[in-house]
Parts: C-alpha cells; sequence; structure tokens
C-alpha cells in the first residue's frame, strides 16, 4: 500500500475537509447498499451504503483504515476517486484521467484495479491522455461500476466487525455520533475536526 499517493488522493474524497463526493455523471450506477433483510443496528447505520459513509467524513476515514488494515484498498480508493470527475473542467479531467490510469489502470500500478475487457483493450490501444473527454469519463464510471462489488464486502465486513467491537478508532467514531450539536459546535464543526485529527494521525504512519 502507498501511503503517500493514499493521501493525495484521500482529502478530495472527504466532504467537509474539500470536494463533496457525488457521483460521476447523470446515470450513476446504483448505490451499494446492504441486504434489506439484514438488520441494521444504530452504530451501524451510517454504514449500510457506501453514499451514506461519503457523506460522514469520520465514518469514511474510519472505514477506510479498517480497509487498508484488513484487506487491499485498491477498489476503495478507486472507487473515491472515480467520484472525482464529475464537475472538473475539459483540461482537469485529461489531467486527472492520466493521473488516475497511473494509479490504477496501468498495468505497472501499485494500486490497480480490475479493469473491464473493453476499457483496458482500447487503452492498449490508445495514450489516455488521447481520448476523448467523454470517452475518459465513461471509463472512470465503468472502471468504478467494477469495483462495487469489492466495496460491498469490505463494508459488510466492516458493520460485522464493528457490531464486535474489532474495527479501528471506535473512540473517535463514537465521540461523533454521541455528539450533540449546538450553535457554537455545529455536527458539521465537530465531524470536520475529528476528521482532521484522524487524518492527521493517518499521514504519520510510514
Amino acid at each position: 500500500m502507498s501511503f503517500t499517493l493514499y493521501l493525495v488522493l484521500l482529502p478530495s474524497s472527504i466532504p467537509h475537509l474539500s470536494l463533496n463526493i457525488s457521483t460521476v455523471s447523470k446515470s450513476p450506477p446504483p448505490p451499494l447498499s446492504l441486504c434489506p433483510s439484514q438488520t441494521v443496528d444504530d452504530h451501524s447505520s451510517h454504514f449500510t451504503s457506501i453514499e451514506l459513509v461519503k457523506s460522514r467524513p469520520t465514518h469514511l476515514l474510519v472505514f477506510l483504515q479498517h480497509v487498508i488494515l484488513q484487506f487491499d484498498c485498491s477498489s476503495l480508493l478507486c472507487y473515491l476517486h472515480a467520484d472525482l470527475f464529475k464537475n472538473l473542467s475539459t483540461k482537469e479531467t485529461k489531467k486527472q484521467f492520466v493521473e488516475f490510469y497511473n494509479s490504477f489502470l496501468d498495468k505497472g500500478a501499485i494500486l490497480r484495479v480490475q479493469v473491464p475487457y473493453n476499457v483496458s483493450f482500447e487503452l492498449d490501444r490508445t495514450r489516455p491522455d488521447l481520448l476523448s473527454e467523454e470517452q475518459q469519463k465513461k471509463f472512470v464510471q465503468e472502471v468504478q461500476s467494477a469495483q462495487a462489488p469489492e466495496v460491498l464486502r469490505q463494508l459488510e465486513d466492516f458493520r460485522q466487525k464493528r457490531m464486535m467491537g474489532m474495527t479501528p478508532n471506535a473512540a473517535e467514531l463514537l465521540e461523533v455520533e454521541s455528539h450533540y450539536p449546538t450553535d457554537r459546535i455545529p455536527m458539521e464543526m465537530k465531524e470536520k475536526a475529528v476528521a482532521e485529527t484522524l487524518l492527521d494521525r493517518m499521514s504519520e504512519i510510514q
């Protein structure tokens, strides 16, 4: 795992710290959710879908650290990075796509993920920077969709482990979830403060 790359990507993937996570196009893949038959307890209600997790910066960081410790985090980082393409200009899209390709799609990428055959086939024929903006965004969405099953599996694992008290930063998560918002310290401010503390702590990992 490259913590340097992880720390570069992460701040742009945390709501309230910088960009707000949103879908990559007008026709996004269906939200990743747990099966309706599964019981949802109060302590895991924010972990029933990746969309909910992305809307809570502390929850996102805690979940990401769990994935880093327990799994290959490439799929989750790729999924989050793909969200950044929604509101990019043509120039920014081309720059970001090359970085996205180098990080996740190139055969030598340290965070290489599963790439759909049609995307891989086209990238073998065409340099990533020569693709049109429309093609680049289309490929990003297809790659993101390909990561969805693994992200869901990791989310289910986190929820199960949390119910057993086996997830990281439980105290920080409880601090946010038990916070009573006031005019002086609204929930958004509390979440941002705790998330920034966690991010600083994780940046010290070598």
